[in-house]
């Protein structure tokens, strides 16, 4: 359903728009303007004056974010974030750093009391009216089960038998429990069917206020639905090229795949080696290898694990100590983005699965997130209801689609937003990277990333200061 939707979105939207075209600036002739030579001199001096050095640019300094305060959230999607995060990336990490016994007891004791608050905040906002979308909590559920897991349990206790130092006795039934009963609790919860803009007169204010936490910085609302549509725009255009070169692309149903987990996690490394390389001692945590990952094709796992969200939170525990600040802090905003980035790079060596059959996918996909975006901020900002949703679609061509859209919309009030617009964030300053004087696409992902995160206007006046031409 989702792949035919897309499809006609794409090929009705190709009838409607074309390329755009941005034309040149016409250069300003000044030549009439141009102070008349001078006669050269009839004796030279006898020492030529010193050439004062070129100045250079200053290269400017990168700020760190601001840790996330301990103010009660908005809403209760903020509590997780996305999928069961933090909670669920706190857990990770203690399998990947080398703690001290005492250090790993502390570690796993506070994501336990964290999973506590969680818990108490989630009922005092059910109070007064705000809860969770049956699929958010569907969610959120599956994230969290995955922890109490019995392989994720034995994990841990290896994990904290090979630490150093002495220590009490790991207890995992504390955050067994812990689980149990945030998971109960949400489930006693009415679940929310009407859009965060209805639940009262300053809901869209503080919608907003949630995406620029995720963001890592403010933002115009106007400004990133702009950013959405050009998404959407450049994603169908490209989603149809794709359909024009294999025109048999949207019946293919073969995975793009090599046919087990292992192979398919053995190539995503192998491929993002030079490109985006493990820091020295890192390894994939074998927990992030669950069953039913396996479903995944390589384009998610690409997004999913390597070159993206897992490498990212992989490349930021081993980050250098100047950086670690910043990607400790570093806003979903930053991340998804980059993830996003980060597993297109895979595409050219997927040659052997038909290049236009898996950027059809890939471009379904964008464009899926793109418009499951325009829509979440139609509902929960603008206020637009089924009907004035179909209205805005006809111009895609896709009016029929408004009901799936509103309700992938409503279970997914951020997510899509945040990725899409800090893809684009991404793609912006790459390009004026590469206009400074940055000789490729891959050199810039590496000092990108070798820069670290940081708001998104300050990275691209540092990204641009390292390449711009000087004298």
């Amino acid at each position: 359903m989702k792949r035919l939707a897309c499809v006609l979105i794409a090929l009705l939207l190709l009838i409607g728009c074309g390329q755009k075209v941005i034309s040149p600036v016409a250069e300003t002739v000044e030549a009439a303007h141009a102070p008349a030579e001078t006669a050269l001199p009839t004796s030279m001096p006898t020492a030529e004056p010193a050439t004062p050095a070129p100045t250079q640019t200053p290269v400017p300094v990168l700020p760190t974010f601001a840790p996330a305060k301990a103010a009660q959230a908005c809403f209760p999607e903020e509590l997780l974030s996305l999928e069961g995060d933090p909670v669920c990336f706190d857990v990770r990490c203690l399998l990947m750093e080398g703690l001290t016994k005492g250090a790993f007891l502390e570690r796993f004791k506070e994501i336990v009391r964290h999973i506590d608050a969680l818990d108490e905040s989630l009922q005092q906002l059910a109070e007064e009216g705000r809860t969770l979308t049956s699929e958010r909590k569907e969610r959120i559920a599956a994230a969290l089960m995955e922890l109490v897991e019995d392989d994720m349990l034995s994990a841990l206790l290896d994990a904290y038998a090979k630490c150093p130092g002495e220590g009490a006795e790991l207890s995992v039934s504390e955050l067994t429990a812990a689980v149990k009963r945030f998971l109960r609790d949400m489930e006693g919860t009415e679940d929310r069917t009407i859009p965060f803009f209805a639940l009262g007169p300053a809901a869209a204010r503080e919608y907003v206020s949630v995406l620029a936490r995720y963001m890592g910085e403010p933002i115009r609302v106007d400004d990133v639905f702009a950013a959405l549509e050009a998404a959407a725009e450049t994603d169908a255009i490209a989603l149809s090229a794709a359909l024009q070169s294999d025109p048999e692309a949207a019946r293919k149903k073969h995975p793009i795949s090599f046919g087990s987990l292992e192979q398919d996690m053995a190539f995503l490394v192998n491929a993002t080696q030079t490109l985006c390389p493990l820091p020295d001692g890192a390894a994939l945590p074998a927990l992030y290898v669950q069953e039913g990952v396996g479903e995944l094709d390589l384009l998610q796992l690409a997004e999913h694990f390597y070159p993206g969200r897992t490498f990212l939170q992989i490349y930021a525990a081993h980050a250098p100590e100047e950086q670690r600040a910043r990607w400790a802090n570093a806003p979903m905003g930053y991340l998804m983005g980059l993830a996003i980035h980060n597993a297109q790079t895979i595409i050219p060596d997927l040659e052997e699965f038909g290049l236009d059959y898996v950027q059809y996918r890939w471009y379904e996909e964008m464009l899926y997130q793109a418009l499951t975006g325009i829509t979440a901020l139609q509902i929960h900002y603008y206020g637009y209801t089924k009907a004035d949703i179909a209205d805005y679609l006809k111009s895609w061509g896709a009016e029929d689609f408004a009901d799936y859209l509103y309700e992938k919309a409503m279970a997914d009030p951020f997510d899509s937003v945040v990725t899409i617009n800090g893809y684009s964030h991404y793609l912006e300053i790459c390009q004026a990277a590469l206009d400074a004087g940055c000789d490729s696409e891959e050199r810039f992902l590496r000092d990108y990333m070798a820069a670290g995160p940081a708001p998104f206007e300050a990275l691209k006046e540092y990204m641009v200061s390292r390449y711009q031409k000087q004298g």
